[in-house]
């Protein structure tokens, strides 16, 4: 799908996204201008994007709690829930349990009443990190970190519906730092590109990498290496806003892809979806789903129905060029707010 509408909405899609272009600019310039920014008792960092989709947040965000925690800072976690009835059990509030396991996460839409509550109730972090942040301007940031993605170029899209944009990249410029994601190698020609708009190189470049696969049964867990893959015929259910890094992963390590199964970004999984994956799992070696998927469907899932594993990558954040730049960035946040 080219743009986020159907096709038979193209028509339509170009007018409605000069439209949401223009909202978006009378927003950006109400808070530009405007005293209604809040700002909470302790350093803030937010990591977002301009674009619709996964550009790596949650690994760059997993990334950072750890570099914090070695230096000896305890961050919590704070984001909207999105999609979810229940937003403390969103997809990726579980994925951040179940990567940072003491990590505390703070869920919900108004993000300064909760981190306010979350301090009143004797929360011990000493720093938060908000998830998909860029555009909530409404609480104050003392370092904004925008996430953009490598494979996906933001600067050869339009705006929504029309293309894949949530703000111009001229929003760029209000970012304190660029972070390329899905990148094997830093490229001049993106970067020159992130220049013109942002007027600083990335700061840092940055792959996705798979450092095992966690097949799950009826017997339970089971940690493999990558190689378990290799001729393997696999069906996949990847609920998520990017899926092609996944593919192409599976490609590169020998996979068959036998089939696709259509899952929406963060959508829940239905009993008839549990029946479609029962079904798959009797024509091939295994499902692969992420664990964003996984820790909505392994609370839901019968075993008993499936003939082949749940195959999880376990997915790490591999900072190539420019990981002691950023980490310094961090750091001042610590050191800008004791001079003040």
């Amino acid at each position: 799908m080219k743009t986020p509408l159907p096709s038979w909405l193209d028509f339509f899609a170009v007018p409605a996204s000069l439209l949401y272009g223009l909202i978006v600019r009378i927003r950006n310039h109400h808070y530009d201008t405007s005293a209604s920014i809040q700002k909470v008792d302790k350093p803030v960092i937010a990591v977002g994007n301009i674009t619709v989709g996964g550009t790596g947040k949650t690994p760059l965000v997993t990334w950072i709690v750890k570099r914090l925690r070695a230096h000896g800072h305890n961050p919590a976690v704070v984001m909207r829930g999105y999609a979810a009835v229940d937003p403390a059990k969103a997809d990726e509030v579980l994925e951040y349990h179940e990567r940072l396991h003491d990590i505390d996460v703070i869920v919900g839409a108004d993000r300064v009443a909760m981190i306010r509550a979350y301090i009143e109730n004797g929360g011990q972090a000493d720093c938060f990190l908000m998830d998909d942040g860029f555009q909530h301007r409404r609480l104050h940031r003392d370092l904004d970190i925008v996430v953009m993605d490598f494979l996906r170029s933001a600067f050869l899209q339009r705006m929504l519906p029309a293309g894949w944009l949530r703000e111009p990249v001229s929003g760029l410029k209000r970012a304190d730092a660029v972070v390329v994601s899905h990148a094997g190698r830093a490229d001049p020609s993106f970067a020159n590109s992130v220049v013109a708009e942002h007027g600083k190189e990335p700061i840092a470049w940055a792959a996705h990498q798979w450092t095992g696969l966690h097949l799950f049964t009826n017997s339970g867990c089971e940690d493999v290496s990558l190689d378990w893959l290799t001729g393997k015929s696999v069906a996949v259910r990847l609920g998520i806003g990017h899926p092609r890094p996944v593919i192409e992963a599976l490609v590169r390590l020998g996979a068959k892809i036998a089939m696709q199964l259509d899952a929406g970004d963060h959508q829940p999984f239905t009993r008839e979806e549990f029946d479609s994956l029962a079904t798959a799992s009797r024509n091939v070696d295994g499902i692969v789903m992420t664990l964003k998927d996984w820790v909505k469907a392994r609370e839901l899932i019968d075993f008993s129905d499936m003939q082949c594993p749940i195959v999880v990558p376990d997915l790490a954040l591999d900072v190539i060029e420019g990981d002691n730049e950023l980490e310094a960035l961090l750091l001042s946040v610590f050191q800008d707010t004791m001079d003040t």
